[in-house]
């Protein structure tokens, strides 16, 4: 079966509209729903923006304590070696 055998009525236009869909009128229950969804919409946002900045912030914090860290490994490093150094010396 070849797609020669279709016919443009058969398939219709998917991205035409029907032509027996009518737009309802918004009535004032819906023209509610939709300012309090939007609303809704708009705080969840700000709240996201909220906890991004604070993942930001966080984020520089971690890597400041990283390096601290790392700083404070090489500095305890060194005053073993030279602990060993040192104790080695007065046998």
């Amino acid at each position: 079966m070849s797609l020669s055998n279709y016919t443009e009525a058969a398939l219709g236009e998917p991205w035409s509209t029907p032509a027996t869909s009518q737009a309802e009128e918004p009535t004032v229950e819906s023209a509610l729903e939709k300012e309090k969804i939007i609303k809704d919409i708009l705080s969840l946002r700000d709240g996201l923006r909220g906890l991004l900045v604070r993942v930001t912030e966080v984020e520089a914090d971690n890597e400041k304590l990283a390096k601290d860290n790392e700083m404070l490994s090489v500095y305890i490093d060194n005053l073993t070696r030279n602990s060993v150094v040192a104790a080695g010396t007065k046998r």
